[in-house]
């Protein structure tokens, strides 16, 4: 907002405000310094161009010392200032500006076109339009006046989202923009002041709101970034420290919140298999949720079968592309115990979609059963992967029962078809087992066990992750590089005839899911997403 002088005594802007007009022209500024009314004799000096011009000077040279105008890069508050005697302010968006201005004192990135207002309020607007709404937020959440954090985290998922490639380009600014909000959460550029002591009540809010921020921002970074895990523990102590002490319907909003932030974390895990952060149980009695709750039940499970893994030094999914080719050597070896452990976690995700998947539940409507459904096949498929890796993801290898194969197979084509049907998918997680589920499919092409519809759901979704305008360094693209290399290594026709026979054998020790759980939605009732 700049103040814009006239032949009056006060600028425009402070005269239609009836405030004093206390404005100091910088050294670099536009305006017309003559145009300020002087009042001559006020002063034992009379004003003159060269006075002004000398004052000028050295406000000039200060500057430079404290290079607050050097390289030509703009002070961060111009923008801010801009533009404002043109164009009407819209109320509703004070809050965002506000946002905007603490999220520039704290980012190390000027850059004028990452901070131009149009540019912010698209992304802002689109992030609201388009953005899936989050399983453990059942309501769509709206902040008005958002956290610099949770703000960040906004403009970068709604750009690495976008379909404009003028946005698209951005995500890569914004996403050290949304680096350096986390990391003032743990070093600040300065402390507070007493001036700036807010209410518990304010205090409450901004920390419900950075929390959703790095969940937001690990859905989107999970895998790619190995200081997701830290983020998560950050994300974590503010939970402990900020949830209201009474229970009440805020309370119930920290409930799910901290169970997104766990799921998160299980996520991230199973992707390293690293020990989860967050207990399996909420230490605070106000922030546990239902058992009756679907996400309860999930996390519960799956945090008791990571924890039998994590710690062995097992190879990971997440390995497969990471390191292509260099496949780490499987120094313990399984147990019966550990298979044990497979069979117990299958059994439960069964009857978890079994009693959460089903219209008879009145507070499950169509779209959560569809959500339900995805994660059940996405956990599936994790859990008939653990062993996978420690063979040399190699399907045919000796140590492979074709049962085991079958099964896996059965999974990995299961999930190729929900994301065929369901273009909402968007966090890294979903992407990661999706693009793993198209590898195993194409090394079953290559053994000769492969089917008709194999390859159009492999390019489907190599179209998918080559979404265009997306920077050559995103993570999408760096999956498909890896599963686009495994496509054109295909030399094996798909074979017709089906599968590998089985043995009763085989059969008896390794049909560890119910095959008819995948039948438990029509794969047409999948909706429709919309990529920004």
């Amino acid at each position: 907002m700049k103040c814009i002088f006239d032949q009056n005594s006060s600028c425009r802007r402070c005269l239609r405000n009836n405030i004093p007009c206390i404005v100091k022209p910088r050294a670099n500024a536009s305006a017309n310094h003559e145009a300020i009314p002087i009042e001559v004799g006020t002063t034992p000096q009379s004003w003159t161009n060269e006075n002004l011009q000398s004052i000028l000077s050295r406000l000039n040279a200060i500057e430079n010392v404290l290079q607050l105008n050097s390289d030509g890069v703009e002070s961060p508050f111009d923008d801010q200032l801009g533009n404002q005697s043109e164009e009407p302010e819209d109320a509703a968006l004070i809050g965002l500006w506000n946002a905007v201005v603490e999220l520039k004192k704290i980012t190390r990135l000027k850059s004028s076109h990452v901070w131009s207002r149009p540019t912010i309020k698209q992304l802002w607007n689109d992030f609201h339009i388009n953005m899936p709404g989050l399983h453990f937020l059942p309501s769509k959440q709206t902040f008005s006046a958002p956290t610099p954090l949770l703000l960040s985290s906004m403009l970068y998922v709604s750009a690495v989202r976008h379909n404009s490639p003028d946005l698209a380009i951005l995500s890569s600014d914004y996403f050290v923009v949304m680096c350096d909000a986390i990391a003032n959460l743990s070093i600040p550029l300065a402390p507070e002041v007493d001036g700036q002591k807010r209410s518990s009540t304010e205090i409450e809010e901004a920390a419900f709101q950075n929390v959703l921020g790095i969940i937001l921002a690990g859905l989107t970074c999970e895998a790619s970034i190995t200081t997701v895990g830290i983020w998560i523990s950050i994300g974590y102590r503010l939970v402990l420290e900020s949830c209201p002490k009474e229970v009440d319907e805020r309370s119930r909003e920290w409930q799910r919140l901290f169970a997104g932030l766990q799921i998160l974390d299980l996520e991230h895990a199973s992707l390293h298999m690293s020990c989860p952060i967050i207990p399996v149980q909420a230490p605070l009695s106000r922030l546990r949720i239902s058992q009756e709750d679907d996400i309860y039940s999930l996390t519960q499970m799956m945090h008791t079968g990571l924890t039998h893994f994590t710690g062995r030094d097992l190879p990971t999914i997440w390995s497969c592309f990471s390191a292509p080719g260099e496949w780490p050597l499987l120094t313990t070896p399984f147990t019966a115990v550990d298979g044990a452990v497979i069979r117990d976690w299958a059994t439960q995700l069964d009857r978890w979609l079994a009693r959460f998947n089903t219209l008879t539940r009145r507070t499950t409507s169509e779209h959560d059963r569809m959500l339900i459904f995805r994660q059940y096949i996405l956990h599936r498929l994790l859990v008939l992967s653990i062993y996978h890796p420690a063979r040399g993801f190699n399907l045919f290898s000796s140590s492979t029962t074709s049962s085991e194969r079958y099964e896996l197979l059965v999974s990995a084509r299961a999930a190729l078809k929900m994301q065929r049907d369901d273009k909402s998918i968007w966090s890294n997680w979903d992407f990661v087992m999706v693009t793993w589920a198209a590898l195993l499919v194409l090394q079953g092409v290559e053994g000769g066990v492969g089917e008709p519809d194999d390859f159009p759901l492999v390019q489907d979704l190599l179209n998918t992750l080559r979404a265009p305008h997306q920077p050559e360094t995103y993570f999408r693209n760096q999956i498909a590089n890896q599963l686009e290399a495994s496509f054109q290594n295909i030399s094996s026709p798909i074979e017709q005839n089906g599968y590998v026979a089985m043995s009763d054998q085989d059969h008896l020790t390794w049909s560890i899911f119910n095959e008819m759980s995948l039948q438990f939605a029509d794969p047409g009732q999948w909706p429709l997403g919309t990529e920004m």
